[in-house]
């Protein structure tokens, strides 16, 4: 019973001033509307995409979306973008400013953002008071990572492709040194095939040793020939194991400079569009109705308040 005399009581309170009440609610809508209209505050558009990270390399324990939260975010991104569309002119900003700096940094950390989503992609969302000018930003942002990604890793299969090439100029120098030392045995020795030639001079010189009417100038030449093959035949042998372990490496080595090299050659994305930007024709800013009614409502709220308060000293007095 108490609380429907107090509902009556407020009833009857916005009833008496209802005239008051009625004029600060039509104020208040008027300037609502007016200092929410371009007039005062200049509409933006909105154009956004979804990307995904790709052809990324690992780099501690971040996952490729947070890598590419990082590289959008890099100050070498924004100054290209900067500069490109002129921002500082575009967003109203005297050269003559003595905070221009923080306040293009500001207003771009406004209009230019970057989230990462629950399946890992990224959302790029620029906002700008020309529709044409907030896409263009967006889809040049794609590309300015792109570009960078490109310079980071190239940058490093560059510095990759250097050290194996000097490395292949390395084992190239080491096998032709084998290859001549291995060469000169050959010539000088008759080195072909070691063990096939020991084998053979070895059964004809024990064949001539028990040989009673063998011919000694035959086994003079016959034993010089084997201590020859004694004496360098296990250098010959060395140099072959070594040259052909050097050719194994080489050609492993040269798989893996091929592999960096056709890599840095290859034209690649490192950002995979899901949802592609276009040219809005609908603002996102500012929301009128939603500035409208809590002008209202703060306003109407405000009235009640002193209209109440003079209420009570009115009757107080009487």
């Amino acid at each position: 019973m108490k609380k429907y005399f107090e509902n009556d009581d407020i009833l009857s309170l916005l009833y008496r001033w209802r005239k008051e009440l009625g004029t600060v609610f039509i104020i208040t809508l008027v300037l609502s509307v007016f200092f929410s209209s371009s007039v005062i505050i200049k509409p933006k558009y909105r154009s956004f995409a979804r990307v995904y990270p790709s052809n990324l390399s690992s780099y501690s324990e971040e996952s490729y979306s947070e890598q590419m939260l990082q590289l959008l975010e890099s100050d070498v991104i924004r100054n290209k973008l900067v500069e490109e569309f002129n921002l500082p002119e575009h967003y109203g900003i005297s050269d003559d400013d003595p905070h221009q700096v923080d306040l293009l940094y500001r207003e771009y950390n406004e209009n230019v953002t970057f989230t990462k989503t629950k399946y890992e992609s990224v959302e790029i969302e620029v906002r700008d008071i020309s529709p044409q000018m907030a896409y263009d930003m967006l889809n040049r942002l794609i590309s300015l990572y792109n570009e960078q990604v490109k310079i980071i890793q190239d940058a490093q299969l560059k510095e990759a492709v250097k050290t194996l090439k000097s490395v292949l100029q390395t084992k190239e120098e080491e096998m032709d040194t084998l290859e001549s030392q291995i060469n000169f045995l050959r010539e000088k020795y008759s080195l072909l095939d070691y063990k096939s030639q020991v084998k053979n001079i070895s059964k004809e010189y024990y064949k001539l040793l028990a040989r009673a009417n063998g011919s000694p100038e035959r086994l003079a030449k016959v034993k010089k020939e084997l201590d020859q093959l004694k004496s360098k035949g296990s250098e010959f042998e060395r140099l072959v194991d070594v040259l052909q372990g050097v050719r194994t490496e080489y050609t492993k080595i040269k798989i893996d400079y091929d592999e960096q090299y056709k890599e840095l050659l290859r034209d690649k994305k490192y950002a995979n569009v899901i949802v592609n930007g276009y040219k809005s024709d609908k603002k996102v800013y500012p929301i009128r109705w939603l500035i409208i009614t809590i002008s209202l409502a703060s306003s109407m709220f405000a009235a009640i308040g002193v209209i109440s308060f003079m209420d009570r000293i009115n009757k107080t007095t009487k």
